[in-house]
């Protein structure tokens, strides 16, 4: 078959790849957008009639938009290069990726309140922690396929769409007027031309990127994973933590490098299941009404200097729990946290867990001793702030990991240096970790494939 040409080819219909694509105004032959994964219309009704758990990773809209839809709206927030720039300028972009991404879509902005996160600082502070305060706008799970719908269509109108196609090599084109030649996988074309190539691939593409960059000698830092489980409790159970923020993200920086968070809190939601390119992994999602009876966040840590763990090493960890539990494991807190007097809140109730059919296990046998300590260690200092989270009735599921990605090197336009035309954008070079944060990136590679396509 012989190949075809596109100005610009961006891999990857997640946060990154789409804001790249619509921030990107190229002449003839155009522009080209793919992704492995379904198109919005089939994860929708795959979603609901399918147990596949890819559905909630790959497709249109990536992870973030098919999930759980927090907008996070801070330049110390989601993102490596943020820093880069003055943070108004920072502001001002994220802001108006909010009104693209939503695309008309309605949610309030959670958060405003200054002088009660800056008392909850000064709480945390006492206990040894930092609490981190970004306002968020919620979507919510149940309105994330309208507005992924309208982004859709709002797409269609200047860029080729290609869902179920992978990007399976990469390579300097041979043609003069080109500067790369892509092969795909899929239902269309299996050889494309372009000048420009946005890399977007998001987490579940971070293995297959890696690959690309040794093949093509990229630049990189290697990732630093941080490994956990999902803490879900009854819907009340985080109360203190959430009325300052509807996501507050909450630190302990331990000695030797050690480091635990929370990270994506979901109020009134659900534990789901979600596939890695076959490892299984725990998410979290909510909708707009927060209508369960239950919450849950996330808590993942990093040893640091005390275990220096790789990607590689993650992925053997989870694929060893997968194997030996036919998926994910469930623990009662009061089992992780033996011998130990727990306190108990009267504000706390009963709740229907989300995954009652995982398979029983045992976090402190399942992960690295270092990592179970400081666990252990973080959810006592939380509980200084929020006492729910010792019910000893509260439910962790996992494995979590967040960071699997190598940090891959950048230009302030998101260009692979020595190598014009070849951008990565997202979380799958390791760059972001979020949804707004994704799309910046994306951004910053548009408009400057826009500003080169003018010259």
């Amino acid at each position: 078959m012989n190949a075809r040409v596109f100005h610009t080819v961006v891999v990857g219909a997640g946060p990154g790849g789409l804001i790249a694509a619509y921030r990107s105004d190229v002449p003839a032959p155009g522009l080209l957008l793919l992704d492995g994964g379904d198109d919005v219309e089939e994860r929708i009704g795959a979603l609901g009639s399918d147990s596949r758990g890819d559905v909630v990773t790959r497709g249109f809209g990536g992870a973030g938009l098919f999930s759980d839809g927090k907008l996070c709206l801070s330049p110390r927030i989601g993102s490596t290069v943020s820093h880069r720039f003055d943070p108004s300028r920072v502001s001002a972009r994220q802001h108006a990726i909010d009104e693209v991404l939503r695309s008309g879509e309605r949610a309030d902005l959670h958060g405003g309140d200054a002088e009660a996160a800056e008392n909850f600082e000064k709480r945390a502070k006492v206990a040894g922690l930092e609490y981190v305060h970004y306002p968020v706008r919620h979507v919510g799970t149940d309105q994330l396929p309208r507005m992924l719908s309208r982004l859709r269509t709002r797409l269609a109108a200047r860029a080729t769409v290609a869902c179920r196609t992978t990007c399976i090599g990469i390579r300097p084109s041979g043609r003069s007027d080109f500067r790369w030649e892509l092969e795909l996988d899929g239902p269309g074309v299996r050889r494309v031309h372009a000048v420009n190539v946005v890399l977007a691939p998001g987490k579940v593409g971070a293995s297959w990127l890696g690959d690309v960059g040794r093949e093509l000698g990229l630049g990189r830092d290697d990732a630093q994973p941080k490994i956990g489980f999902r803490l879900e409790g009854a819907k009340e159970f985080l109360g203190p933590l959430l009325e300052i923020a509807t996501d507050p993200k909450v630190i302990w920086s331990g000695p030797d490098g050690v480091e635990v968070r929370t990270h994506c809190v979901c109020y009134g939601g659900d534990v789901v299941a979600a596939d890695y390119h076959g490892l299984t992994l725990v998410g979290g999602h909510a909708t707009s009404a927060h209508a369960e009876n239950r919450s849950n966040s996330a808590i993942i840590a990093t040893a640091g200097r005390r275990l220096p763990l790789t990607a590689d090493d993650a992925r053997t960890l989870v694929a060893a729990i997968n194997r030996r539990h036919g998926g994910l494991i469930g623990q009662r807190l009061g089992a992780f946290l033996p011998d130990t007097p727990l306190p108990t809140s009267q504000a706390v109730g009963e709740f229907v867990p989300s995954l009652p059919d995982a398979a029983p296990g045992d976090f402190t046998a399942e992960f690295p001793t270092a990592i179970v300590s400081a666990l252990q260690t973080f959810l006592f200092r939380l509980a200084s702030l929020c006492p729910g989270v010792l019910h000893p009735d509260n439910f962790l599921y996992g494995p979590a990991v967040e960071r699997w990605a190598s940090r891959f090197t950048v230009t302030d336009e998101m260009e692979a240096p020595g190598q014009p035309g070849l951008y990565l954008v997202g979380d799958g070079p390791g760059l972001t970790g979020g949804i707004i944060g994704a799309a910046e990136t994306g951004w910053l590679a548009g408009d400057a494939i826009t500003a080169q396509a003018r010259r």
